[in-house]
């Protein structure tokens, strides 16, 4: 009901909104829409309330509600319904929250975001900083019919969607994305991507994409080891960016980039990708479980597997592994 009185207030802005025409529209009490009011108050929005003339919105909070994020949203899949946003204040982590949402048969398209995360995850078993309200924290459910060697072109398509997100909501940033999904601004991480499935040899049950972007985070936000390391769009830009309209795009990239993806395959993401990618072309370090490789990151091949070839011009491919990037030597005279 809350958010039914939103919307009503949404469409009369700035106008006032009597109390009797609301209870009229919604066929519920005026002090119904009085106590709404009073819960949409509570939830960070400024509504001024005048005894003659009614409730008139002021100000939304930049906090990630459901009614909010769908507002500016056109997707057929992905968070296609309010219903599928699932919102917590704080969690542990979104992709644990999604993955018991999974197990219990949530529809393909469901998302699960936090203000804030107290057990975010990074690659390899790393945690990841996310502040209350400094960050985007969510994770979407897939349940595409493929193959569970085919879900590393679904972890390259997030990191371009995300990267097409952030440049369309906070311009002039353009994110660069280092094999496989780590976006970094200026050399410095501001996003990372963790993939979660459940599949079986030949069955994929479910994909589990977790994207977690710094937002609007200070230095001081982020653990002493990270500073020189990490950004946020903020730092980076100057400005404060809007989660909201930062959300909803990176869930409307997504499903736009899925879709493509169901319809004519991997190519088209792994043409996308390498559009916005730092990696091919320059000299890198791989670490994996068996070694530590060097070389010059050259191609990716159709699965997503990065291809590395030698100083001897041996080239190998991975499938997984962390990339670093070997700074180019400057040459002085």
């Amino acid at each position: 009901m809350h958010w039914k009185i939103l919307q009503l207030l949404k469409n009369r802005s700035p106008a006032y909104l009597s109390g009797e025409e609301a209870a009229g529209l919604l066929a519920v009490s005026r002090t119904a829409v009085w106590k709404n009011i009073k819960l949409l108050q509570k939830k960070g929005y400024r509504i001024e309330s005048s005894t003659r003339r009614g409730y008139r919105l002021l100000e939304s909070p930049d906090l990630l509600y459901p009614a909010e994020i769908s507002e500016h949203l056109a997707t057929s899949l992905i968070a296609a319904a309010p219903s599928l946003i699932k919102h917590h204040a704080q969690v542990g982590s979104t992709n644990t929250i999604l993955k018991e949402l999974a197990e219990d048969g949530a529809p393909e398209g469901t998302v699960a975001l936090a203000e804030e995360q107290k057990q975010g995850k990074g690659r390899l078993g790393r945690s990841w900083a996310s502040p209350f309200a400094k960050g985007l924290w969510l994770s979407i459910l897939l349940r595409p019919a493929v193959a569970p060697q085919e879900a590393q072109n679904l972890t390259l398509l997030s990191a371009t969607a995300t990267a097409k997100a952030i440049a369309k909501t906070a311009p002039p940033l353009q994110p660069g994305i280092k094999w496989p999904n780590d976006l970094l601004l200026k050399g410095r991480k501001c996003c990372g991507i963790l993939t979660e499935l459940k599949a079986e040899a030949d069955l994929l049950h479910y994909i589990i994409i977790g994207v977690g972007i710094n937002v609007n985070a200070d230095k001081k936000d982020f653990p002493e080891e990270l500073r020189e390391s990490a950004t946020s769009l903020s730092l980076e830009s100057g400005g404060v960016v809007p989660r909201v309209k930062l959300c909803s795009a990176v869930l409307q990239e997504l499903d736009d980039s899925y879709r493509e993806f169901l319809l004519h395959g991997p190519e088209p993401a792994l043409e996308e990708w390498k559009r916005w990618n730092i990696t091919l072309g320059k000299r890198v370090t791989l670490k994996t479980m068996s070694g530590i490789f060097a070389g010059t990151a050259v191609d990716l091949e159709k699965n997503g597997a990065l291809v590395i070839e030698d100083d001897f011009g041996h080239q190998q491919s991975f499938l997984a592994g962390e990339v670093s990037l070997i700074p180019e030597r400057k040459i002085t005279n």
